[in-house]
């Protein structure tokens, strides 16, 4: 009796584990660069990610007309999250990075780099199971 229940109990918990929501099960099909959404220089767009929900990973990307500093700013709606920023290159080399924590005080992520005309690609992920928030984004060049 007891080698059935143990059985029924494993069965029930590999369910319940399988029936989860994957991390990017339901973001909308952002989650890879090669489908990453537009966005323009000088514009404010506003998303969300949520690991719990499925929508972990949004992919944004961007054409850089000139050479200058290129400012990446993505305002939290939620800065009790751990949320990844990070900006690539169009070959998708690392370009700048920065991890926002819970105990940040500001809900501001801000990255700058020297960018020569081209496209861009910036990350924004929900870094932990926890992690929820929605954002603005806005992409600038001086």
């Amino acid at each position: 009796m007891a080698e059935i229940t143990t059985r029924l109990i494993v069965t029930a918990v590999v369910f319940l584990v399988a029936c989860g929501v994957k991390p990017d099960e339901k973001s909308g099909g952002d989650h890879e660069r090669h489908k990453a959404t537009p966005v323009k220089v000088g514009e404010a767009v506003a998303d969300s990610v949520s690991y719990k929900d499925g929508d972990r990973t949004d992919w944004k990307v961007v054409e850089c007309p000139d050479a200058g500093f290129l400012t990446v700013q993505v305002n939290l709606d939620n800065p009790q999250s751990d949320i990844l920023v990070a900006l690539f290159d169009r070959y998708g080399k690392p370009v700048a990075r920065m991890m926002h924590r819970k105990a940040d005080e500001s809900p501001l992520v801000q990255l700058i780099t020297q960018a020569a005309p081209g496209r861009y690609f910036i990350l924004v992920q929900a870094a932990g199971e926890g992690a929820k928030t929605g954002y603005a984004l806005k992409v600038s060049l001086q």
